[in-house]
Formats: C-alpha cells, sequence, structure tokens
C-alpha cells in the first residue's frame, strides 16, 4: 500500500489514548503530525512525549487547543485549519478525530438538553469537521478523514441506548460523507474497550469487565487500535468502511 512519509495528518484528540498513539504512528512513519485538544498543558505534554518516545521523527510534530464543546465550534474549528495549513497554503492529507468522553447516562436520567449536549462530539462535529476541514483536505483519494465511532453500533447493550445511538449514527454519517467527499476517502475506527488513561482508578474493574467479554480474554490497547487508523490512511481503495478492533466482543 502507498505510504504516508511526508503526509500532513491533523489528529483531533491526539494528547491521550488512541488518538496519541496514532501521532506516534504516523511520527514513525515519517508523516508530519499536529495535535489538537482542549487543553494546552496536555498538548504541551504530548508533543513532548512523542518527540521523546520518536526521537528519530522526521518532523517535528505541533500542538494546538481547540474547544469541541463550544457553541462557535464552526468557527473554532476554522481557525484551528487555518492555523494547521498555514492559512491553506499547506494542505492536509488525513484528519483524524478521536476526541470525545462519552456519557452513559441511562434513558431514565435523560432529557432533551443532555442529548444534545451529549451528541455535539460525536455527531454534530463530524459533519462540521467534514464541512470546514474539507476546505483544507487535498483532493484526491489519496487523502481521507477517519471518524472514531465504538463497538455499541454493533452490539446493544443493556443501559447504553443514548450512546449506540451516537455509535450508530457515526456509521451512518461516514458511510453518507463518503457519498458527499469523493474522491476523498471517509471512513471510521469502532474500538471496543480499550485500555487507556481514561480509565484511571477504575482500571482494574474495567480491565476485568473488558477481558470476560472479549474472546481474546484482554482490553485492547491504545497502540493496538491505532494500526487501524494508519491501514486506512493507507488503503486508498478503503471509503466508507467502518473498521472494527474490539477482540470479538461483538461476537460473544
Amino acid at each position: 500500500m502507498p505510504s504516508i512519509s511526508g503526509q500532513s495528518v491533523l489528529i483531533l484528540g491526539g494528547s491521550s489514548g488512541i488518538g496519541f498513539s496514532v501521532a506516534k504512528l504516523c511520527l514513525e512513519q515519517s508523516a508530519r503530525v499536529a495535535i489538537a485538544s482542549s487543553s494546552q498543558t496536555k498538548v504541551e505534554d504530548a508533543v513532548k512525549r512523542l518527540l521523546s518516545q520518536v526521537s528519530q521523527a522526521r518532523y517535528e510534530p505541533k500542538g494546538y487547543t481547540i474547544d469541541l464543546n463550544s457553541q462557535e465550534v464552526e468557527e473554532h474549528l476554522q481557525k484551528l485549519f487555518l492555523d494547521v495549513t498555514s492559512k491553506g497554503t499547506e494542505l492536509l492529507d488525513h484528519i483524524v478525530v478521536t476526541a470525545g468522553k462519552p456519557d452513559f447516562r441511562s434513558i431514565k436520567d435523560a432529557s432533551l438538553s443532555h442529548l444534545a449536549k451529549t451528541a455535539q462530539m460525536p455527531v454534530f462535529v463530524p459533519v462540521l469537521v467534514a464541512k470546514v476541514g474539507t476546505k483544507f483536505l487535498r483532493e484526491g483519494y489519496s487523502s481521507s478523514i477517519i471518524f472514531t465511532s465504538g463497538q455499541l453500533g454493533e452490539k446493544p447493550m443493556p443501559g447504553y441506548s443514548a450512546f449506540a445511538g451516537h455509535a450508530s449514527a457515526q456509521y451512518g454519517l461516514t458511510r453518507n460523507l463518503a457519498v458527499d467527499l469523493a474522491p476523498r476517502r471517509v471512513n471510521a475506527v469502532a474500538p471496543g474497550a480499550t485500555e487507556t488513561e481514561l480509565w484511571g482508578e477504575h482500571a482494574e474493574m474495567l480491565r476485568d469487565m473488558a477481558s470476560k467479554s472479549s474472546l481474546l480474554g484482554k482490553p485492547g490497547s491504545p497502540e493496538e487500535v491505532a494500526e487501524a487508523y494508519i491501514y486506512l490512511m493507507r488503503n486508498t481503495d478503503a471509503t466508507g468502511s467502518i473498521v472494527s478492533s474490539n477482540g470479538g466482543a461483538t461476537l460473544k
């Protein structure tokens, strides 16, 4: 498959978890990497960690901040893309969206305002990324946008109806945006339980739960899941595709 060496990749949510691992893999493959997150401190720390972990990187990673939860998110995205691309003079090859923190509130506790708020990151932001980002994305099938969904789009779980709706919406968005934005490609990765720093103090409990639900007896790692994003960048025949990485949990 084609190399991504020298290509420019922007990762929204690249300061931690799966997004950070995607950034690291891109640097290892000599891509130009920019990460964006809501915390300046986390972005600066992530850039330092990337530099230390990929000491032979051909290009130095860059970091930016953006608030994707704001009502002015479209304006924030416009500014971010202008900054990353030097006002549109240096186009992107890939846009990756891993940002987001799922809210697993049950239906009995849901309200219209809460549902609208929690849908912004997984549903509305991808549409706006496509709207704004396409202007800064190189034309042709070598370029792509990659979203992040979840295994609930494939396998329902009791108590997760709202989040399952978001995951399923991302499946539909990915496929339809692939039609709307062609020949640029649009794909998504659907991770299962993936052990990241977000698990925090609940890591042991979540690891045990994930191990029991997985055919492999373990949760995924950010490094493993990140490989799916690299595959979708490199495979110029993949568009409208959902790549699952869930240890077979949807089969159990």
